[in-house]
């Protein structure tokens, strides 16, 4: 389903129903519904930041892979970082805030854990992540952006070759795949980026 609204595109795809539902129906933990809170709140920090210094986006799609957002592929905006910084700073400010007013209860730890994971995650210095994002937006402060796209790419390595084994370590010992799906989820998003050249990704 696509939804015009404005200058921006609202598209929903089937996957993202069917995973939300999936998780409501298996998860009964309830951890999957508060990462999924924790999602919309980093977004919504990126879309508020966005509007506020008169930009909006051009796609938010949610689907199967979470929920995404493009800008207009223009020249190089000279507070770009803030837009980037802006989803991570959101799930750390929540971290801190539920830790210091709200962490007696269990639910608000898990909350508050949940939020630094989400923020921390998308800290990785692995494109189309923040922190990818923010590293590439530096790096062109003092590079070409051809060799600022080579030491990203070296990043990404960096980041997924050790995780991929931490992963492989932890699935053996434990039989823990949370680390195993970060980085193929790491790995899948940083394909999919390079294929879409043309749109910037939040």
């Amino acid at each position: 389903m696509k939804i015009k609204r404005g200058e921006t595109d609202v598209k929903i795809n089937v996957s993202f129903a069917a995973a939300i539902t999936c998780m409501l129906i298996l998860d009964e933990s309830g951890v999957c519904a508060v990462a999924l809170f924790c999602c919309f709140i980093h977004e919504a920090a990126h879309i508020i930041c966005m509007l506020a210094l008169g930009e909006k986006p051009a796609l938010v799609e949610l689907s199967f892979y979470g929920i995404k957002l493009e800008r207009k592929p223009v020249c190089r905006r000279r507070y770009d970082i803030a837009v980037y910084v802006s989803g991570p700073a959101a799930n750390l400010i929540m971290w801190a805030l539920i830790s210091v007013f709200c962490g007696s209860s269990e639910s608000a730890k898990t909350t508050a854990y949940v939020s630094l994971a989400v923020g921390v995650f998308n800290l990785l210095p692995c494109r189309p992540l923040d922190g990818g994002n923010i590293l590439h937006e530096a790096l062109c402060r003092f590079m070409p952006e051809e060799k600022a796209d080579r030491i990203c790419d070296g990043a990404v390595f960096a980041v997924l070759v050790p995780l991929s084994l931490f992963s492989f370590a932890a699935a053996l010992e434990f039989g823990n795949i949370t680390l195993g799906g970060a980085a193929v989820y790491l790995a899948a998003v940083t394909f999919f980026d390079k294929r879409e050249k043309g749109t910037v990704k939040l």
